[in-house]
């Protein structure tokens, strides 16, 4: 019989789906709570439910969707509706946190196109999770960076991230010290590059 560590500790699992190319696996989240995101009253009055399909990693080299089973709630005190909130699913977002997270990381180590193929995945798909994530990633960073910049000189890394080989690239900017993107651009121009830089240490990676 099919089974999983989720390993999402806010979703208990109702039900568990196997087909030849993917698994589904049916979830409910675990509060029967929530607070209303209009006037902060926590309610229990369901208004309606509804299911939600999320793409999530892999086991056994086939991919698991989460089929949310989530609630809309009426608040009991302003009236409104609103949805339940997930700490694993952003808003109207068709993935979760950790499977965006992951093909971030792959594409760091190659392209977005051999990540589209390896993993059978729309290159437009692989393009606007990747840029996203390192977006959310470098506003993260921006304040702490700020920080630093106070009484630390920041050493910088200046990468390239090959979109597809010999073709397009992207221009990365790392924190060195912390590992982390503090900024990209969609080329590879010298005016790119000194709109990225903010600090003098740089550590340029010439191999290509």
């Amino acid at each position: 019989m099919f089974s999983v560590l989720l390993e999402l500790p806010e979703f208990k699992v109702v039900k568990r789906e196997i087909f030849d190319t993917h698994y589904f696996v049916h979830v409910e989240k675990k509060e029967r709570k929530e607070r209303c995101v209009y006037c902060g009253f926590h309610s229990s009055s369901v208004h309606d439910r509804r299911t939600r399909k999320v793409r999530d990693l892999f086991v056994l080299n086939k991919p698991i969707f989460l089929i949310i089973h989530m609630k809309r709630y009426r608040c009991q005190n302003c009236k409104e509706v609103f949805s339940s909130f997930f700490e694993s699913v952003g808003s109207h977002q068709h993935y979760t946190h950790r499977f965006r997270q992951f093909i971030y990381e792959q594409v760091l180590g190659t392209t977005i196109q051999d990540i589209s193929r390896k993993y059978k995945i729309a290159y437009s798909t692989v393009e606007r999770i990747f840029y996203s994530v390192a977006h959310e990633k470098a506003k993260e960073q921006e304040a702490f960076i700020h920080e630093r910049q106070k009484d630390h000189e920041i050493t910088l890394s200046l990468d390239e991230v090959a979109v597809r080989k010999g073709h397009t690239y992207e221009t990365v900017l790392y924190d060195a010290d912390l590992g982390v993107v503090m900024g990209m651009h969609q080329n590879r121009h010298c005016a790119s590059t000194m709109e990225l830089l903010s600090v003098k240490n740089v550590v340029i990676d010439t191999h290509s």
